[in-house]
């Protein structure tokens, strides 16, 4: 049993961890035509002041080979929120999927409802100028390569990434035959780890 642990230690290991919460109002109900200004906010938005990572995914980001991060303000924060110590790589592979937001509705929703019809329309194939569903898996796909090249090299990778391109590279990790969670929670802190 230790000797299993011990050899699983030895493997090489893929942390996929989401950002924290960026500073943006989540609660107040916004026009469907609004949904676009309001992703602009969501992408510039600073981390919410309240952020308290857990000791758990800190420890994994900071004793990681290497530190991997997407582009966006609220990945680039967290990583240096919980690894401010590390040098972090940052890759557009590991962007968010972007959300199609030509909506025109007047209905007043909140944003989260808003963002959850546009994804679910999004899977269904509607992108409307934006990255599609296919592009966003094959991009993963190249995500989850750089992240078995990182990890070979270095032992270890963090990425602090984002909620649903975790879930897509963690996909296409577990067919390469990575063993880890059917997909990180995609709760704002939340991870997954992936060995091979």
């Amino acid at each position: 049993m230790a000797s299993e642990f011990v050899a699983e230690l030895l493997l090489p290991r893929i942390i996929l961890a989401r950002h924290g919460t960026p500073a943006v109002d989540f609660k107040t109900p916004i026009p469907g035509h609004g949904l676009a200004q309001w992703l602009e906010c969501e992408r510039d938005a600073a981390l919410a002041s309240s952020q308290h990572p857990s000791a758990e995914v800190r420890r994994l980001a900071t004793t990681a080979g290497c530190l991997t991060v997407s582009p966006l303000r609220r990945s680039v924060e967290s990583a240096r929120l919980i690894a401010p110590s590390s040098m972090a790589l940052v890759d557009e592979h590991f962007r968010e999927a972007a959300l199609p937001s030509a909506i025109t509705s007047r209905l007043r929703l909140r944003p989260g409802l808003w963002a959850a019809l546009a994804r679910t329309a999004w899977f269904c194939g509607w992108s409307a100028g934006v990255e599609s569903f296919k592009a966003a898996r094959e991009r993963a796909a190249e995500a989850a390569q750089i992240l078995i090249a990182h990890a070979e090299a270095h032992g270890s990778v963090a990425l602090i990434g984002h909620g649903l391109m975790n879930i897509l590279i963690a996909g296409r990790l577990r067919a390469l035959r990575w063993k880890g969670p059917l997909f990180p929670r995609p709760r704002h802190w939340a991870f997954g780890v992936y060995v091979h």
